[in-house]
């Protein structure tokens, strides 16, 4: 049995823009109570905060690379100490 999802880190990208997806539509509905619309609206920011971390380790290795390519050409991991 696969395990949960419980943390936005550990969702992927897609995974997570999805969930956010999902989040607001069920948020522009108007069927859910004030404390349900409370929870969606607590776990969109935080899969919006994950998101928003994803894009900028990518942004970064994007221009680590096209850094690289301008003299070694070679990929190198992002060491995330530099962040």
């Amino acid at each position: 049995m696969p395990k949960k999802k419980n943390d936005p880190e550990d969702f992927s990208f897609e995974e997570a823009l999805g969930q956010l997806e999902s989040i607001v539509q069920k948020l522009e509905g108007d069927e859910l109570t004030l404390d349900q619309a409370l929870e969606f609206f607590r776990k969109g920011v935080a899969l919006a905060g994950a998101c928003s971390g994803k894009l900028t380790a990518a942004q970064q290795q994007v221009q680590k690379i096209v850094e690289d390519a301008q003299g070694d050409a070679a990929m190198q991991p992002l060491d995330l100490s530099e962040l």
